[in-house]
């Protein structure tokens, strides 16, 4: 039986040069910038699948591509079976795109400053014709709002008027509305308090015990990805470098780079050990190092890792793991 998502060789590059002229006067080549690269993984249905990494590693880009905002430039997602990418799928794409939600990192940005919240989160009601009457998407909308926390009045206000944490619960009621299974949360709770974050994922958690849900779940929070996940995948400059359950990653990274990110978590369990500390920075994408990406910043990098691009085989990309020498 397949996996609920499937996610195969996606691959998205970004043509970032000057203007026609601009190279023809200054003799210049065309320029793109590789924001991910062959990145595979699946997600079984009920499950949190967590992407993490530095910014700048290529998290959004991929959570845009599964949920069919941003074309991919050559790989395949699968959702349920169909296609994302597919011209030939299109009709189950459109029947499928009620099943998909995404949970943005700003709420306020992703909403109509000039639409009370009741209005907000029967947009999806309506837009896909999902029950018939005002007064049942009334009472509908009164619904998600219990279910999120919040109450019926609410329906009434404007955004402006609730705290950070609650424009999020919004924004999960407007996901739910359309009666999404599959919700992607791109840096759902990074701008909010961490008492606010507490809630926000403890409602998260609770809603996908209640519906059945399945995440993607980005974010650079390693406790955040600690609490939520039920497997991670670790990205380091459009590629990924680690895949494991979340209990195993945390109990035991294999990748130079999970254990440099882990490291770098304040742990008073883990006081008075040597730890590694978090050196230089994410390379240019635009013109990365040659062989293994992480090269320059890894202690245990040899000759081989300069020159060759580990796949990724057992969970982990690396050369050095491979050969036992981590």
């Amino acid at each position: 039986m397949s996996a609920y998502v499937e996610v195969t060789d996606l691959r998205r590059r970004f043509d970032v040069s000057k203007p026609w002229l601009n190279r023809v006067i200054e003799r210049e080549p065309r320029k793109f910038l590789t924001a991910v690269d062959r990145v595979g993984f699946a997600i079984e249905k009920g499950e949190t699948f967590a992407i993490v990494g530095e910014s700048g590693s290529g998290k959004s880009t991929v959570a845009r591509m599964v949920v069919g905002l941003l074309p991919p430039s050559a790989g395949e997602v699968t959702i349920t079976g169909v296609s994302m990418t597919d011209p030939r799928q299109a009709a189950a794409r459109r029947r499928l795109r009620s099943r998909i939600q995404m949970i943005f990192q700003d709420p306020y940005a992703s909403m109509n400053p000039r639409w009370r919240v009741g209005k907000i989160i029967a947009e999806p009601i309506r837009a896909f014709d999902l029950i018939q009457g005002e007064g049942a998407i009334r009472a509908r909308v009164s619904e998600l709002l219990g279910l999120v926390g919040l109450h019926a009045d609410d329906a009434k206000k404007y955004p402006h008027e609730f705290s950070g944490g609650q424009r999020q619960r919004v924004a999960i009621a407007r996901a739910l509305a359309s009666q999404a299974e599959f919700l992607v949360g791109d840096e759902p709770t990074s701008a909010l308090d961490v008492s606010v974050q507490a809630q926000i994922l403890n409602l998260m958690r609770d809603l996908q015990d209640q519906l059945g849900l399945t995440y993607l779940f980005i974010s650079h929070n390693l406790a955040v990805v600690r609490h939520m996940a039920t497997r991670v995948g670790v990205m380091y400059l459009g590629r990924l470098v680690e895949v494991a359950a979340a209990r195993d990653l945390f109990a035991t990274p294999r990748h130079p780079y999970t254990r440099m990110l882990l490291d770098a978590v304040p742990d008073l369990a883990h006081v008075g050990r040597a730890r590694v500390p978090v050196s230089g920075e994410i390379p240019n994408p635009i013109d990365p190092p040659s062989g293994c990406t992480f090269h320059p910043r890894c202690p245990l990098a040899n000759d081989r890792c300069r020159a060759e691009v580990p796949a990724l085989l057992d969970g982990v990309a690396c050369h050095a793991v491979q050969e036992g020498r981590a």
